[in-house]
């Protein structure tokens, strides 16, 4: 992965942001939002694991909470 940008479903096709509204309590089934325009994502679940899918074997990004942070 290296230097490359997370995407797929995680960023926004509309505005092209990694920027995600998760509500609070989410489920896997929650719908999520982009936080800049607004435009649907996908289930929090799917997001998960596109996320997941995609850091596997680095130790670039991680997830805590719904945040997207680089280590």
């Amino acid at each position: 992965m290296d230097d490359k940008r997370l995407d797929h479903k995680l960023d926004c096709k509309a505005c092209g942001t990694v920027r995600m509204d998760i509500p609070e309590n989410a489920t896997e089934a929650t719908p999520v939002h982009c936080s800049s325009c607004g435009a649907y994502l996908g289930k929090w679940g799917d997001l998960q694991d596109d996320f997941y899918a995609q850091a596997r074997g680095t130790q670039a990004f991680d997830l805590n909470n719904g945040n997207i942070t680089r280590k």
